[in-house]
Order: structure tokens, then sequence, then C-alpha cells
């Protein structure tokens, strides 16, 4: 089974309802075409679709803001520059996304609670 069709699998049976959500992702977070982080990584309550993934780190705010603004567009744009064993694709190398569509994930996960 390809790698997309089985994280697509995957995160179909992890996706749980959230009653109230005070952000909503980029379309590229939860789309399966595109980056389709929801498939790895868990938002703090209420920021989006809440899932039971924990392939990825869970994303907070906090800890984005930690990162840095910089930090942040390197490992969307391709993660192997600071861990070459990891499975995140780089979505920028590979031209998942484009710079818009990073743009945007890095401004919607800077501001995450």
């Amino acid at each position: 089974m390809r790698r997309a069709a089985l994280l697509a699998a995957l995160a179909a049976t992890l996706v749980v309802p959230c009653a109230a959500q005070t952000a909503a992702p980029p379309e590229s977070f939860t789309s399966q075409d595109k980056g389709y982080c929801i498939a790895c990584h868990q938002l703090p309550e209420g920021a989006g679709p809440r899932t039971r993934a924990d392939l990825g780190p869970a994303l907070t705010g906090e800890r984005m803001r930690a990162l840095g603004r910089a930090k942040v567009r390197e490992v969307i744009e391709d993660p192997t520059r600071a861990n070459p064993d990891t499975v995140m694709p780089p979505y920028g190398r590979h031209r998942i996304l484009d710079a818009a569509e990073i743009q945007r994930l890095v401004e919607f996960l800077l501001a995450l609670p």
C-alpha cells in the first residue's frame, strides 16, 4: 500500500469530533492531497480536528513560538535537514506545498494556543 494511502486510512480511523474550534487550520493541514498534517500530529483542543495521531509531536503554540518562524518554516520545507531519519515528507523540497501554503501553515502554527 502506498504511504499516502496508508496514512489516509490510518488518519480516517483516528479523527475524533471536536465540539468547538477557535481557529480553522489551513486546507493543507487536513487535505489528503496536500500536507495532511493531521494524519501524524495533534492540535491543542479547540484549534482544529481532534485526532489520536501520535506519529509526530503534538503541535502547540508554545512549542512553535519557541522554535521561531524561520525554524518552523524550515521544518515544513525540508525536515530532513534537521533530522535525516524523519518520516515527515519535505513538503517544500518535493513541491507538495507551494510557498504560500507553507506560509499559511507557519502562521497557523505560530498562532496556536
